[in-house]
């Protein structure tokens, strides 16, 4: 039983070939594949976990055969194959099971079995499984592509601004004696030219330090399309599951929910999340309300698709990872993660080096863990996601080209 064999050692069980009584007398140097080979075929690829070591003593080398502890919920492991010596009369046959006991090991009696079977039975996830997949595909991506073009449009948008505004302003007097001749001909804005190209320089320099966000909300608006699954794969009713998601470093993973952008359908706006642009030369007329340079900030309605608490995106030292609260999970039954999410890599490297293009990974993995309450484990396993573009391919953004 665990706790018993805890007491020795913390449970691992030693084999020490090559003494005789107290004295050191040698093993033989063998090959750690045909001493795997030779232990398999006796006690199965699932059974105890075992490891070796070759020690080297003064008197002779030792072969240290190392048993893992048992624990709760192991089944019972039985000879896989018959054995019998000539020289020493030790007979194994097919099916039996032995216990070691303190000085001694021996074939199992009814009671060891019963008691094996109990350490079976006590298995703190017994009868529970779980899996988790994800719905989707993950994208390779140039995030440089996305950020020129944004930039491009701040550029654009700077320069019309700009286009038609005067090199050099009419002098005081000459304005004065225009508006007394012809109003309309006075001149069309309170700002001089000057300051109204140093508003627009200024804001399209507080738009370019945002590009790194507004390239986030613009890939999951473009990119997310996946959802994540736990099903729970036994009969047993899991209370209160929790599950958590590990990426590897290199692996984006964005939740569509999570967004300053107001999604009305259609095209990305990235200007919805730039600071407003300076009013058009010509809007600050030289009579009324004195607004100077202000600009005009964008209005972005607010979010409403803001996830609940129970799911978090978090960006670690070793990458993304994405945690949820399932809540009860029925026998056989699935839980489907109602928020979408953009998984991709960031191949801008990648897009002018032809070279590198065999090595972009057509597969990203991630481990998960998933715990419920009143069970005394911690299920884990692996998820493989494979890629929505042809090898080679990456995704690009222009003005010109979009996906």
């Amino acid at each position: 039983m665990p706790d018993a064999a805890e007491r020795h050692l913390g449970g691992y069980g030693v084999v020490l070939v090559g003494i005789d009584g107290r004295a050191v007398v040698g093993a033989e140097q063998v090959d750690s594949a045909v001493l795997r080979d030779a232990v398999v075929s006796y006690v199965g690829e699932n059974g105890p976990r075992w490891d070796h070591q070759f020690l080297n003593h003064p008197n002779g080398l030792v072969l240290a055969v190392i048993v893992d502890p048992p624990s709760w919920g192991d089944g019972i492991h039985a000879c896989r194959k018959d054995y019998t010596s000539d020289t020493d009369r030790l007979a194994v046959r097919d099916g039996e099971v032995f216990v070691r006991l303190p000085g001694q090991t021996r074939p199992a009696t009814s009671y060891d079995i019963a008691q094996l079977e109990q350490r079976k039975a006590r298995a703190p996830h017994t009868g529970a499984a779980v899996s988790v997949s994800y719905d989707g595909m993950f994208d390779r991506v140039s995030l440089a592509s996305v950020r020129d073009l944004i930039k491009s449009m701040i550029d654009a948008q700077a320069d019309a601004l700009v286009e038609n505004v005067p090199d050099v302003p009419a002098s005081p007097h000459s304005a004065r004696l225009m508006a007394m001749l012809e109003p309309s001909m006075s001149r069309p804005d309170r700002r001089t030219p000057d300051r109204f190209r140093a508003d627009v320089e200024r804001w399209a320099h507080e738009s370019r330090e945002l590009l790194p966000d507004v390239t986030a909300e613009f890939v999951r608006h473009e990119l997310a399309r996946g959802r994540f699954l736990v099903r729970n794969e036994s009969d047993r009713y899991l209370e209160s599951v929790r599950v958590e998601i590990m990426f590897p470093p290199g692996v984006f993973v964005l939740g569509a929910w999570d967004t300053d952008y107001c999604d009305h359908g259609g095209s990305f706006q990235p200007f919805q999340l730039l600071p407003g642009p300076p009013p058009k030369w010509g809007d600050l007329k030289p009579y009324g309300f004195d607004m100077g340079s202000m600009a005009i900030p964008s209005f972005s309605p607010p979010n409403t698709a803001k996830a609940s608490l129970a799911i978090d995106v978090e960006l670690t030292e070793h990458g993304y990872v994405v945690s949820w609260f399932v809540g009860d999970l029925p026998p056989r039954g699935t839980a489907r993660e109602d928020e979408v999410f953009a998984v991709f890599t960031d191949e801008s490297k990648h897009v002018h080096h032809h070279s590198y293009q065999e090595a972009m990974t057509s597969e990203v993995g991630a481990s998960w863990q998933v715990t419920a309450r009143g069970v005394d484990h911690v299920f884990q396993g692996e998820l493989a996601i494979g890629c929505a573009q042809e090898p080679g391919a990456v995704m690009m953004w222009s003005r010109q080209q979009t996906p």
